[in-house]
């Protein structure tokens, strides 16, 4: 299966479903990541923070993408690299929104103190959304194509910073500093693109000795239906996987990409 996918030529539109679906993940995390500089733009003078209070607020979040990296990545190797690309986008968008109930500096909790837990958790999922994501699709392509697709699934983090920038211009006066933080809550569509779009590894199943097929959802080969099981082949046709047999049997190894 391996070696198959080392012979491939020219990527399949799957291959590039998955290229998409990561370059729009970096995209809404990195939004998520330094949306927090364009808040305290509001809230400096508001809530008359001290230079250290805001350093702080910004820090947590590099602090946090230390073990971050380290756990997620680590749970990726036991569990899957497609179970936790669906969790970090989950950690990354949902500690961004719980950021909308922040309190006032007067609140059951100093709101810098607040914005500073957060983002701790922010970059406990913006790091482990990198470090996953990346191993995922380099898995998906041979290895002559790994660099420079490695290259392209990063070109959009960028963007994510100019959201953030024209989000805090544009909305922010419409919907409040709070409201920006609902707006990090979209990253949880990508859960539907992940579940659609992206399968587990090769070789990550490879590894774990995954021998069934139904396991797993392969792009460009078998899916199965009640009714029957359609294949759909990136290879000509004489290297049929398995004989030509497109059925959820018990294989040797999964079909390659």
């Amino acid at each position: 299966m391996i070696e198959l996918l080392e012979r491939q030529k020219r990527l399949t539109i799957n291959q590039w479903k998955l290229i998409a679906t990561t370059n729009l993940a970096d995209l809404l995390d990195f939004f998520d990541f330094f949306l927090i500089g364009y808040v305290l733009a509001f809230i400096t003078k508001e809530w008359r923070l001290t230079y250290w209070q805001g350093a702080m607020i910004l820090l947590s979040s590099g602090l946090g993408a230390v073990p971050g990296a380290f756990l997620w990545g680590w749970v990726a190797d036991r569990i899957g690299r497609r179970k936790v690309f669906i969790a970090t986008a989950l950690n990354v968008a949902l500690a961004t929104g719980l950021m909308y109930f922040t309190p006032g500096q007067g609140g059951w909790v100093a709101g810098w103190i607040f914005l500073s837990v957060m983002r701790f958790f922010v970059g406990v999922g913006n790091a482990g959304l990198i470090a996953v994501d990346m191993p995922l699709v380099q898995e998906f392509m041979p290895a002559d194509k790994r660099g420079w697709v490695s290259a392209l699934t990063t070109t959009l983090l960028p963007a994510g910073n100019l959201l953030g920038g024209v989000a805090g211009w544009l909305l922010a006066p419409v919907i409040g500093w709070r409201g920006l933080f609902l707006i990090g809550l979209i990253p949880v569509v990508l859960v539907l693109m992940i579940r659609y779009w992206v399968p587990e590894s090769p070789r990550w199943l490879v590894r774990m000795g995954v021998t069934r097929r139904r396991e797993t959802r392969w792009p460009g080969h078998c899916r199965s239906t009640r009714k029957r099981s359609i294949c759909r082949r990136p290879f000509p046709k004489r290297r049929r996987y398995g004989g030509g047999s497109c059925s959820d049997t018990r294989v040797v190894s999964p079909p390659p990409v």
